[in-house]
């Protein structure tokens, strides 16, 4: 039996080392980048928990049901504003986008298509970079050379993965509308 609900099933962004501290049988997982991987969580109203294979046959749910599901209650979550899309101009005056609020936030910006139609819209191109830094928080900027060479943007990004209680990644994930992957212009 399942310790959950289908509507409390959401996608979650974690780094590779979550999963690989996790036996296959105990969370369903996606990889999205060379570190960072996206898995099906219960949400337990301030804490998650692995959604197990076992909790998908309890649920009537395969591996692809349950994913459109959790896209939809992550939707939903966004619309009753539980995290929050944006732009922040950082000191130099580069623009970037950022998903952020809570723990949903991540998968948000890299699952829901409004957040990237909007940055599209507003930077002008379609493939963008995004950087889930840490448990809260996803960056997206245009990979035009001004924002390349943007020292404040260098900040930003290690200052929310390195002052967060729980880092993701430094990686950078083409975001284009599609499923998301390491990006053509990796930075180390």
């Amino acid at each position: 039996m399942a310790d959950g609900t289908i509507e409390q099933i959401y996608p979650y962004v974690v780094p590779k080392s979550w999963v690989d501290h996790t036996t296959p049988d105990s969370l369903i997982s996606w990889q999205v980048g060379r570190d960072v991987f996206i898995i099906l969580v219960f949400d337990g109203q301030g804490s998650v928990r692995n959604v197990r294979p076992e909790d998908l046959g309890a649920l009537g749910l395969d591996e692809g049901s349950a994913f459109e599901q959790a896209a939809q209650n992550l939707a939903r979550a966004w619309q009753e504003q539980q995290f929050e899309f944006g732009a922040a101009t950082l000191i130099d005056g580069t623009v970037i986008g950022c998903s952020r609020g809570n723990w949903m936030a991540p998968a948000g910006g890299l699952l829901l298509g409004n957040f990237h139609e909007s940055l599209a819209a507003q930077f002008g191109q379609t493939e963008l970079a995004a950087i889930a830094v840490n448990q809260d928080c996803l960056f997206a900027f245009p990979t035009d050379p001004k924002t390349l060479q943007s020292e404040s943007l260098r900040i930003a990004i290690n200052d929310e993965f390195s002052g967060h209680r729980k880092p993701i990644s430094k990686t950078w994930l083409l975001l284009n509308g599609q499923w998301p992957q390491d990006h053509p212009l990796q930075s180390s």
